[in-house]
């Protein structure tokens, strides 16, 4: 049934001048502006709208809508759902990919996401300039947070500032609220619109964000950056329980945000001596407060940005941060993932075990043999937190008076 349905509604949707001709009879070589099938439209677009869930500092749930995908590694939504979030998810069925606030334009109010590791294609851009009142829009989205549905409206109008610029689409028909963040894309697949957040007058016919915006998102996004300090979901506070298992002892190590975190995009805690880059692609160490966690951690960060697709890696390296000179060599092999109850809440791990040697010895000595031993570490990294929750590390080596031994554990208490 729904292989006539579709050229049933397409011949329909022609006869009332909003499909041409050509979309009725498809020619074998096809131009990149041809109007798609309803089908093809559905199946090449339907794979770049996520669904988008935010939480709380509890793990609660605080939003839901959709978010969608424009390039790799590369998302936006509504600003509006991300208001007070600590945890952003995009999900489809059994998939789920952490995302982290890059570029904010909270003014236009779209909002542009990292999400590492989340394969899209660059999607193509319908420019305002180009279209008409009365274009067909079809509207991807998954109104109950499942499946996805294809939907078919009109662009009712272009609303203009007093000086003529554009400040949203407007469509011919009211959506259901839980469209937000939806994508409206053209009849040649394009994206012209993201469904805006709901109006208090429920009987307003919904805006649009203007796809055509999304452009400029990095430039503005920075310029927010920059002005308004820590972006939105960052957490303040992380603090961390230290075990030294040779004396017993338990002691917090805190990273606590400095006051221009946000400036250039970059997270900086503890005055500096933590950095997280404006990328996310690695951290900066300059002062140890988690023991061999901060000491010896390889350049860039315990877990790489790629582990997904390289499983298995190598590192050699130093480190100075203390008046001991600490040489590194590991390889690192990524064990698996699963379940796991991180600081109150329940979310997917990925362990990572590292195994190497380590040489360690006062900086105005030489190196020598005598400050050798074997080095052993376990990993564990949250996604959806985009940070290590749980740190093991073993190591011994020397001889005579010339000895070292370490054996500590560093879990994740809560993040706020």
């Amino acid at each position: 049934m729904t292989s006539r349905l579709f050229p049933l509604l397409r011949r329909a949707l022609a006869g009332l001048g909003l499909l041409g001709a050509a979309a009725i009879h498809a020619q074998p070589a096809v131009p990149a502006d041809a109007v798609l099938s309803l089908e093809a439209l559905f199946a090449q677009r339907s794979p770049q709208v996520w669904v988008l869930q935010t939480g709380d500092a509890q793990g609660q749930l605080l939003a839901q809508g959709h978010a969608i995908a424009i390039g790799p590694d590369a998302a936006v939504t509504p600003c509006a759902l991300l208001a007070k979030a600590r945890t952003v998810n995009l999900l489809r069925g059994n998939v789920r990919y952490g995302a982290t606030l890059a570029y904010p334009d909270v003014e236009r109010g779209l909002c542009q996401l990292r999400v590492p590791q989340l394969p899209s294609p660059v999607l193509p851009i319908r420019a305002v300039e180009t279209m008409g009142v009365g274009a067909p829009l079809y509207v991807i989205g998954a109104p109950r947070g499942r499946e996805l549905t294809l939907g078919v409206g009109m662009l009712a109008g272009i609303r203009r500032s007093a000086g003529g610029e554009v400040e949203a689409l407007q469509l011919g028909a009211a959506l259901e609220p839980a469209l937000v963040g939806a994508g409206l894309f053209d009849a040649q697949g394009r994206l012209a619109g993201v469904v805006g957040a709901a109006s208090a007058d429920a009987a307003a016919p919904p805006l649009v964000i203007p796809a055509a915006w999304i452009s400029e998102l990095p430039a503005r996004g920075q310029a927010t950056l920059a002005s308004a300090g820590p972006r939105m979901g960052t957490p303040t506070l992380i603090e961390y329980q230290l075990l030294d298992r040779l004396t017993g002892l338990r002691r917090p190590a805190v990273y606590r945000l400095d006051p221009e975190a946000g400036a250039g995009g970059g997270l900086s805690f503890n005055n500096g001596g933590w950095v997280e880059k404006p990328d996310g692609g690695g951290i900066e160490v300059r002062s140890a407060v988690a023991g061999e966690f901060d000491l010896v951690m390889p350049p860039g960060g315990w877990v790489r940005p790629d582990y997904a697709q390289q499983p298995n890696w190598r590192v050699r390296y130093s480190s100075t941060l203390t008046a001991i000179r600490v040489n590194m060599d590991l390889n690192a092999t990524v064990l698996g993932e699963s379940r796991q109850t991180v600081a109150g809440r329940e979310m997917n791990v990925v362990r990572i075990q590292y195994r190497g040697f380590t040489e360690r010895y006062p900086n105005a000595g030489t190196i020598s043999g005598n400050y050798f031993g074997p080095y052993r570490a376990e990993v564990w990294y949250a996604p959806e937190l985009h940070r290590v929750v749980r740190f093991d590390a073993q190591t011994h080596g020397g001889i005579g008076g010339n000895t070292f031994q370490i054996d500590e554990l560093l879990e994740l208490r809560s993040i706020r």
